[in-house]
């Protein structure tokens, strides 16, 4: 079983107050708190459709078991999972593009923790989305601890701010939040990552807005 938890959201949104107002073509600041909320909430709704992060964030990663990783016999007597993992060499990291891998732990059935050397892997930035990958002569550590055992702590992202985002992104963001805010009346409530709620309108979104989407769009299939 695997399971995701952003640990830091991103500092800034990659569309900026300005400029969403002017392709939303408002003219006042009565509801710059409103239109704050939908760049979050249309970020946040365009990131989940591409599997993206787009400005730069820390995931972290929890596993029970490596990928690929077997029970090829049992002697009945079990301390930790038996593992085979002769086949697998690489972990995918999803929210491309990953910009590093912070920290690899394993724990012990007592819940202590071991940092597993950065020198026993490879970071691969390339690849989307980016690979976590064995150094040659390297192997997998085997947790013991049978629930989240392994921990991944990593950084993904285009940047620190907007500048490096791909421009049909921010078109893309922008047309949202236009089209949220002109179907403003009807609006439902999700959470937000930075507390609080976001505004999303529950109306159907604009075919031109995945289309702008599509060609980053990354469909994750595990390892």
């Amino acid at each position: 079983m695997t399971s995701f938890a952003l640990l830091t959201p991103p500092a800034a949104e990659p569309v900026l107050l300005a400029d969403a107002k002017q392709q939303a073509r408002i003219d006042t600041t009565a509801d710059d708190t409103l239109v704050t909320a939908l760049i979050t909430g249309a970020r946040q709704w365009a990131e989940k459709y591409t599997g993206r992060a787009f400005i730069t964030q820390t995931w972290q990663m929890a596993l029970d078991l490596w990928p690929g990783a077997v029970e090829k016999w049992w002697d009945g007597v079990r301390q930790g999972p038996i593992t085979g993992l002769d086949k697998v060499n690489y972990i995918s990291l999803p929210r491309a593009p990953l910009q590093s891998v912070a920290s690899v732990t394993y724990y012990d059935d007592g819940d202590n923790a071991t940092l597993w050397d950065s020198g026993n892997y490879f970071v691969d930035t390339v690849r989307e989305p980016g690979r976590l990958a064995l150094r040659m002569g390297a192997v997998w550590p085997v947790p013991t601890r049978l629930t989240n055992g392994i921990v991944i702590q990593y950084v993904a992202g285009y940047g620190d701010d907007g500048t490096a985002v791909p421009e049909p992104i921010k078109t893309a963001i922008r047309q949202l939040v236009a089209h949220w805010y002109e179907h403003r009346g009807d609006a439902a409530t999700a959470p937000s990552a930075r507390g609080g709620t976001v505004i999303m309108p529950a109306v159907p979104v604009p075919l031109v807005i995945e289309a702008l989407l599509d060609p980053y769009r990354i469909r994750y299939s595990g390892a």
